[in-house]
């Protein structure tokens, strides 16, 4: 089985760089771009399932590079679930809490703002895995977020990464096989590369 994990394009708040988590935002008009410019890679692909997060950016983007798609969203692609400093940029989160907010946010620990922490998140990244193990499908596509696809790939890798240094550009496309029950890692294509 091969696996394409697309992140999202440019969002309303990665534009404000505001910490986004399950809020609803939409797509900018860069975001739009971006998902247009993975279409032609994306169309070589017959996929036997898509999957969307269920956040309106990630299907926003779903429905931009695959026009016509259809798919089926699952609330395990969200991004990670940041509670109550969503929407907010670092500076407001530091103002409001301080050295907490540093602290908890360096182990991607959200709990204390009503959020997730990185134990959940890759339970997530590993339900949904085991989900496409059993479905035995050849060839899904999953549109999904930033913080989701680093746990996929530290659940594929069997590891736990530095996540400051995986770089994960919008509509950044990561491929991975399932092969005698094991999950490989083929890389990043970035959407620089196809343009």
């Amino acid at each position: 089985m091969k696996l394409y994990v697309i992140r999202h394009g440019q969002s309303e708040y990665n534009l404000k760089r505001c910490h986004t988590g399950w809020a609803q935002v939409s797509l900018t008009p860069k975001g739009f771009e971006e998902a247009k410019s993975i279409s032609g890679f994306l169309s070589k692909y017959q996929f036997d399932k898509i999957y969307t997060s269920d956040l309106l950016r990630a299907k926003q983007t779903a429905e931009t590079a695959l026009p016509g798609c259809v798919y089926e969203e699952d609330a395990r692609l969200r991004e990670i679930h940041m509670g109550e400093i969503a929407g907010k940029t670092a500076e407001e989160c530091h103002e409001l809490f301080g050295d907490l907010y540093v602290e908890e946010k360096t182990k991607l620990n959200f709990v204390p703002f009503g959020g997730e922490n990185a134990e959940m998140l890759r339970a997530r990244a590993q339900s949904f895995l085991d989900m496409l193990t059993e479905r035995k499908d050849a060839c899904v596509a999953a549109f999904a977020h930033a913080g989701i696809l680093r746990s996929i790939l530290e659940c594929a890798l069997e590891t736990t990464l530095w996540r400051k240094n995986i770089k994960c550009d919008n509509c950044t496309i990561a491929v991975f096989e399932y092969e005698d029950n094991k999950w490989y890692f083929y890389g990043w294509i970035s959407p620089q590369e196809l343009s």
